[in-house]
């Protein structure tokens, strides 16, 4: 059902009983040691996979010599969403892609139709984009397994009906702008935020350009612009200079002019406590981004594009061991209070009934 929503207090324990333990122990402590693994214990564990399995070992062995090994936790998220994850894994589709993405390579459009059918052009567009800006996670990793994963886990959960693929690709997608667009002119394949609407008719299929509008923090777009404008300048980056330069694009005609309004009117509020930038983005994230993006999914009916963004913040949760502090408790506060809001949604919701 499209109106469900994805709500798990269950937590998957590890079952050290499980035969597959000692095996997969072993695997593991053969890779710690910087070996292949048996190939019979792969075959054991992971079947049909093994080929694929193996790529990827000597791909990290060579991409990744001995000192520069981090050893990232992983940690366990909602059960329906760890689960979908695990699931992910043994589909041989995904990982033959997703082997080429975490090694920097772009898959072909023959890796990726299987899941992402005819969006599949645009997503190997999107993945050169990520290859040519050598985007990476802290964790060293490049930065388009996030969407890759994201997109794996949606397909995986059925979002879309059978033969359609606009939730998982809305799913990959959903980084794109934010972590493309640049914040000057176009130049090759960068955009300046008033280049939005290019990079949505260059890089985003017709027909998802409001799920992908949907998703965007179009807040932290513009404040990483004003943001750039203030170095640009040697201004010390406080609520009064920030408040400066929005004043001038809320008074441009542009396509994110509303967006700037409310911006401003929420600094404004905020100017007697002059918070950090940190908090500022915080505070647009909080006070507009979400609650947006809850009020917006509601009046089109599109519970599934906002149920993507708990399985974004799981996704990052995931594999939180390679965050900071701060970012650990930042990215909880994210998903409590998209929580928060899901609350308040569905009881809105059954109220309307």
């Amino acid at each position: 059902m499209k109106g469900e929503f994805i709500m798990s207090t269950d937590y998957p324990k590890t079952n050290i009983k499980d035969k597959k333990y000692e095996i997969a122990l072993e695997i593991l402590n053969s890779i710690l040691r910087r070996e292949i693994p048996n190939l019979n214990l792969l075959t054991g564990l992971y079947g049909s996979l093994t080929s694929v399995i193996i790529l990827q070992i000597e791909n990290y062995f060579q991409n990744y010599p001995k000192k520069q090994i981090i050893i990232r936790k992983h940690f366990e998220t909602t059960s329906v969403i760890s689960d979908a994850r695990y699931s992910l894994e043994k589909n041989l589709n995904f990982a033959n892609y997703h082997s080429k993405i975490l090694t920097g390579q772009v898959p072909d459009i023959e890796d990726l139709e299987p899941i992402y059918g005819i969006y599949s052009e645009n997503v190997k567009n999107i993945l050169q984009l990520y290859k040519n800006t050598k985007l990476k996670r802290r964790c060293g990793i490049p930065s388009a397994v996030h969407p890759s994963r994201t997109g794996g886990i949606v397909y995986t959960l059925k979002f879309d009906d059978a033969g359609q693929s606009d939730y998982c690709t809305t799913a990959f997608l959903h980084d794109s702008i934010e972590d493309l667009i640049k914040t000057r002119s176009k130049q090759s394949d960068h955009y300046g935020i008033k280049g939005l609407d290019i990079f949505l008719d260059d890089y985003i299929p017709v027909n998802l350009h409001s799920n992908i509008r949907l998703l965007t923090n179009h807040y932290s777009l513009i404040l990483g612009y004003l943001k750039y404008l203030l170095t640009l300048v040697d201004k010390h980056l406080n609520i009064s200079n920030l408040l400066f330069e929005l004043e001038g694009m809320c008074s441009s005609n542009w396509n994110m002019q509303d967006k700037s309004i409310k911006l401003y009117d929420l600094l404004k509020k905020l100017e007697p406590e002059n918070p950090s930038f940190d908090e500022v983005k915080w505070q647009s994230y909080k006070e507009l981004y979400i609650k947006e993006l809850a009020e917006n999914a509601k009046n089109i009916t599109d519970f599934r594009t906002f149920e993507i963004k708990s399985i974004d913040l799981a996704d990052n949760a995931h594999s939180s061991g390679a965050l900071s502090m701060e970012e650990k408790l930042k990215n909880i506060q994210k998903a409590l209070y998209l929580g928060i809001i899901r609350f308040q949604f569905t009881d809105q919701l059954a109220a309307d009934k």
